[in-house]
């Protein structure tokens, strides 16, 4: 096996160098495609596990309640009657300083239980960062010397940082190492003193959590708090994940898509390049059956040999995956941390997980792929083989067998659409199926097309055209692999811009309805960030409401709410204000016709569609939120097509939701200007008279739609990456079949040449050969990928979502895969065509 593994393989792979790149390529980057995407989500989630155990320091547990309602001390009094329990009560939330638009993350905490549960090291040498003293004065606050030196500060500066009250001096009192918790966020992290915190944040008598240090049994322990506290909290380890995180990576991971078209593009090209290396060899593998090797013998050296060059091109793409994620990891971090500050991505979690799986994927991707010309080569006699003229690809009659079964992929794929079978992912198999049944048709109908063809090619290209057309109606099987593998890229990229297309319009559209405000003014920088629980000071509505050319303003409160297995969002809105706003631009909005007696007087809510569609709900049907005044039904009034939050929205009268929740707190201000003044100035008003003592924002209609598209240009950034790269693997793919092609034509070329046929013209044939396989992928690219963006992903969207696109034309995007497309068919045939006119004619004519 040593000797035919060297000189039958070793020696025919060096004398094969590019064909052996191209197969190995093909490999190298559908696995840097996974094994990219893979690298990125497991290392944005060990970013986020990394800062919540930073955070959570020594805790073994958490105790929790509502995500809406805090906890109350009353809770700590009981688990600190509960022996072996250490606890310590949390506030942490964000919020901004003045003249800075980063976030700042607060921790409020009690300085008497704190020692067991985090290290917050001033120490450096004989003079310690910290100044007792200075607590016994005003508001102390704890910062670390990165956020120190980056504004400037030292013990005792003073600065402002927004709160609930308005922007409030705190004293530095300590600085502490950037280790440990201070390492989150970039060292954005800071220490309030926990009734300081309560009191600035209008937190008192609540916290966010209290962690637990147990001594000895942590399970018994558990059960004990949960036993003494009730059902409405939660005892748990601290949380791996969140919604936030959720959303962000249910985005990300969707590019896993183009790295699984991007594999089956890979085995195309391998089953060309394997069904190639056999035929070239059929001779040499006669002989060596004729002397004694079994079947078995060539059969299991040809795949020991694609096995390894499997495995070299899947080593090859973890480090491609590996490079490529690093290079990618700053736009991946703005992904993520779009949707709020969650993590700081600043290393690479390259699991031994993702090693093997990246190199079992590949070399097993290989396997398959060469698996059935080699045994179909192990099918012929030795004395078949020794002639080498009649072992020759399958003719074009075999491919209905592969036609029909294509249909019946297909038709799989449309049960699966039209929701014969509902599971999650089920439009992602679909995709599977549907891609997997065009592979096995266009065989079939790459000779019909070639055939119909062939008298058009004749009369614009005469003979060059007719032996073009003619040569891929010879071989359709290695034709129709390259157009699939072709095509498979291009759709994936007109689906994603196709879908990312419809959620801007809706959006936009969704926008304009339903915002009928002039401007709205809010804590967060969206630029950055797209959620983030900041509040409004509470004086920002009467100073905005002072400002000259301000008709009238109304509040909104925005909260997550646990609901079921998800978070959704509650908007607590004043919605008489809001519907008169509606009114005076002649529209509704959310306020649907009928509903705003009920909503005012608490009585019903209005539900996004997506969270309707999420939780099977409908207007009539009845749904229970948890209060700060326990369980609490309302009546579903009607529901709204709106895209604020993926997991659903629920719209609420804002004195209703203070009633119940005890939240006073406002997220947004919005600004209706009065009749006649100019929209732009009072906006300046309002941010002059603002940013006197206050870090906010103030944004109007056509800001948040910029802002809007720029998320989803990011997302579609990362995926036409992925894209490009798997558009390379089908340039590879045009490539190997011309070479491919020229090699099963070497004597036909040389005759041609030798009537007298120029070099000049062979390169020609080529050309219109590579042209009609661009062409062809085009058209089924731009095809596949409209009808994956109307079925598959769009189903796939409604399921993560609730999201139901309608189909949008991408139009730009279809016109740059086209040209792509026609560029790649140009390109690719250049080497194969110096290669074809520099044969020797005498040679050529001589070959078999």
């Amino acid at each position: 096996m040593r000797s035919l593994l060297r000189y039958f393989s070793w020696r025919y792979l060096r004398r094969h160098p590019f064909r052996v790149f191209l197969s190995v390529m093909s490999v190298a980057l559908g696995v840097a495609l996974f094994s990219s995407v893979d690298i990125s989500n497991t290392s944005t989630e060990a970013a986020f596990r990394r800062t919540v155990k930073k955070l959570a320091g020594n805790a073994q547990l958490q105790v929790v309640r509502n995500r809406m309602l805090g906890l109350p001390e009353e809770a700590l009094k009981k688990i600190d009657a509960i022996g072996g329990v250490k606890a310590a009560p949390v506030i942490q939330l964000s919020t901004t300083v003045p003249g800075s638009p980063d976030e700042l993350l607060i921790m409020g905490l009690d300085f008497g239980r704190e020692a067991s549960f985090r290290m917050w090291d001033v120490a450096e040498g004989e003079k310690p960062q910290l100044n007792p003293l200075l607590f016994l004065r005003g508001d102390v606050i704890l910062v670390s010397r990165g956020f120190a030196a980056r504004r400037g500060l030292k013990l005792g500066s003073t600065f402002k940082v927004d709160t609930a009250t308005g922007p409030r001096p705190v004293t530095v009192g300590a600085l502490f190492k950037d280790e440990g918790p201070a390492e989150a966020f970039g060292g954005n992290v800071a220490v309030l003193p926990l009734r300081t915190a309560q009191r600035l944040f209008r937190r008192e008598g609540t916290v966010d959590r209290v962690e637990l240090l147990i001594a000895g049994d942590v399970d018994a322990a558990a059960a004990r708090i949960r036993e003494a506290l009730g059902p409405e909290y939660l005892v748990r380890p601290p949380p791996t994940q969140n919604s936030f995180l959720d959303e962000a990576l249910t985005r990300l991971r969707a590019l896993l898509g183009v790295s699984v078209v991007a594999l089956l593009v890979g085995i195309f090209i391998i089953y060309n390049s394997v069904s190639i290396s056999v035929i070239e060899r059929v001779r040499e593998i006669g002989t060596l059956r004729a002397v004694g090797a079994t079947r078995r013998q060539i059969f299991v050296v040809i795949l020991l040999e694609w096995m390894t060059l499997g495995l070299a091109g899947s080593a090859a793409g973890l480090g491609l995956g590996i490079v490529l994620a690093k290079s990618l990891i700053g736009i991946w971090t703005r992904e993520v941390n779009q949707v709020t500050m969650i993590v700081d991505i600043s290393e690479l979690a390259v699991l031994p997980r993702t090693i093997v799986g990246s190199l079992v994927l590949g070399t097993l991707t290989t396997l398959f792929a060469a698996f059935f010309p080699a045994r179909a080569a192990m099918s012929i006699t030795p004395i078949e083989m020794l002639r080498q003229s009649l072992f020759v690809m399958k003719s074009a009659g075999s491919y209905y067998r592969a036609f029909v079964s294509g249909l019946v992929s297909l038709g799989l794929s449309l049960l699966l659409l039209l929701g014969a079978v509902t599971f999650e992912g089920v439009g992602l198999v679909a995709s599977f199926f549907a891609f997997l049944g065009a592979a096995l048709i266009m065989p079939q109908v790459t000779l019909w097309g070639s055939t119909s063809a062939r008298p058009l090619l004749r009369r614009v290209f005469h003979l060059l055209g007719f032996l073009a057309a003619d040569n891929i109606a010879k071989f359709p099987q290695r034709t129709a692999l390259t157009v699939v593998a072709l095509a498979g890229a291009l759709a994936m990229m007109v689906s994603s811009s196709s879908i990312v297309l419809g959620i801007k319009v809706r959006s936009a559209e969704w926008m304009e309805e339903a915002f009928p405000f002039d401007c709205t003014v809010n804590t967060i920088d969206y630029s950055a960030t797209l959620y983030a629980n900041v509040t409004l000071p509470e004086e920002v509505p009467s100073l905005v409401d002072a400002v000259d050319g301000v008709d009238f303003t109304y509040g909104v409160r925005a909260r997550l709410q646990d609901y079921g297995d998800r978070d959704v969002m509650i908007f607590a809105i004043e919605l008489d204000k809001y519907a008169r706003m509606q009114q005076l631009k002649g529209r509704n909005g959310f306020v649907l016709p009928g509903t705003l007696p009920d909503l005012l007087a608490g009585k019903g809510v209005i539900v996004s569609k997506n969270f309707a569609s999420l939780h099977r709900v409908k207007a009539g049907d009845s749904i229970e939120l948890t209060t700060v005044k326990g369980p609490v039904r309302f009546k579903i009034l009607g529901s709204y097509e709106e895209y604020s939050w993926p997991q659903g929205s629920l719209f609420i009268h804002r004195p209703v939701y203070q009633e119940l929740w005890a939240d006073s707190a406002l997220s947004y201000l919005d600004v209706k200007v009065k009749p006649g003044a100019a929209t732009d100035d009072v906006r300046k008003r309002i941010v002059e008279r603002l940013k006197v003592n206050h870090s906010l924002f103030v944004y109007d209609v056509a800001d948040l739609k910029k802002l809007g598209d720029k998320v989803m240009d990011n997302t579609l950034m990362l995926m036409n990456v992925q894209v490009a790269l798997a558009m390379l693997i089908g340039f590879f793919g045009i490539v190997n079949t011309l070479l491919i092609s020229v090699m099963r034509r070497t004597r036909e070329i040389g005759l041609l040449r030798a009537v007298g046929m120029t070099g000049r013209q062979v390169g020609t044939m080529i050309l219109i050969e590579s042209l009609f396989i661009a062409v062809v992928g085009a058209v089924l690219g731009v095809g596949l990928g409209l009808a994956g963006a109307r079925w598959p992903l769009a189903m796939h969207v409604e399921q993560v979502s609730g999201y139901w696109l309608p189909l949008y034309v991408p139009w730009s995007t279809i016109g740059i895969a086209s040209a792509a497309s026609l560029l790649i068919g140009v390109v690719a045939s250049i080497l194969p065509s110096r290669r074809a006119a520099s044969l020797n004619v005498l040679e050529a004519i001589t070959y078999e």
